[in-house]
């Protein structure tokens, strides 16, 4: 990572920016391995009133990738639950480091809470990244979008502490 390249909490004014970074994600890089079915229900999920909800909430954290002036991705970590429950980079960006920094960040901030262990469900594009930053799989899962789709994912965790 460079120094045009930094992480930190989201802010209210960064709703719209992450949106846009989710969105397309979804839309393009989870295409690979889903049909547009399942794209179409993942897509009706995200809005912006989610971010702000996770920013409010103290057992959340909602961290973004600012990279060369733009925000190209986020995480949100669930400290509670001792869960990753998103972690996205705009698929214009992939492979500059940006998933693997937001990845450790949020791993940091789990150790901090002294979370033994930290868990994600992966889309199944994903899970070749996870698995090189030390994830195991736990085995498959499908999580429901809405009544009618369910998505398809791997349920994986990481033991932080040897």
């Amino acid at each position: 990572m460079s120094i045009i390249t930094y992480l930190r909490p989201a802010r209210p004014e960064d709703c719209e920016n992450i949106y846009n970074a989710h969105r397309y994600a979804v839309q393009y890089t989870c295409a690979r391995k889903y049909d547009e079915k399942v794209l179409r229900a993942w897509l009706a999920l995200l809005n912006i009133d989610s971010y702000l909800q996770t920013m409010a909430d103290p057992e959340k954290a909602l961290w973004i990738v600012d990279y060369k002036g733009h925000i190209q991705g986020f995480f949100q970590l669930d400290l509670q639950e001792a869960q990753l429950d998103a972690l996205y980079v705009h698929p214009f960006v992939h492979n500059q480091g940006l998933g693997t920094a937001l990845l450790q960040r949020a791993e940091y901030l789990a150790n901090q809470a002294s979370l033994g262990l930290l868990k994600l469900y992966a889309s199944l594009n994903s899970v070749k990244f996870y698995e090189i930053n030390g994830y195991d799989s736990l085995g498959e899962y499908e999580l429901p979008l809405n009544t009618e789709v369910t998505v398809n994912c791997l349920l994986m965790r990481k033991y932080l502490i040897d």
